[in-house]
């Protein structure tokens, strides 16, 4: 039993280091740098994209926020949309039909 135990330790030990020597070679020297141009094609998508690239050169009129009541207005109004209202029924259907007597006569 004892003779098991250690064949399977020392196994364990040898795969542990063969993976350790194997994975050490995948370790680049030094650290990757990225150049002067690195995301310049992102910061000409962006640039393309802007309607004014210098809209806040110019601007006369300054906007400060909204005032309290117009604020809690809007975010009340946002957490609103996502309720899912359940539609009542109202006995008639999309069809026309109603319930009860389709004929409209008194009984």
């Amino acid at each position: 039993m004892k003779l098991t135990i250690r064949i399977g330790s020392m196994q364990l030990w040898l795969s542990l280091l063969g993976a350790i020597i194997v994975l050490g070679g995948c370790q680049s020297e030094s650290q990757w740098r990225a150049g002067p141009e690195f995301g310049s094609t992102v910061n000409e998508a962006v640039q393309a994209q802007l309607v004014n690239p210098n809209a806040p050169v110019g601007n006369q009129k300054v906007t400060t926020g909204l005032d309290g009541s117009a604020a809690k207005s809007s975010v009340d109004n946002y957490q609103k949309s996502f309720e899912v209202r359940v539609p009542t029924s109202s006995g008639v259907y999309p069809t026309g039909a109603s319930f009860g007597t389709s004929s409209g006569a008194p009984k």
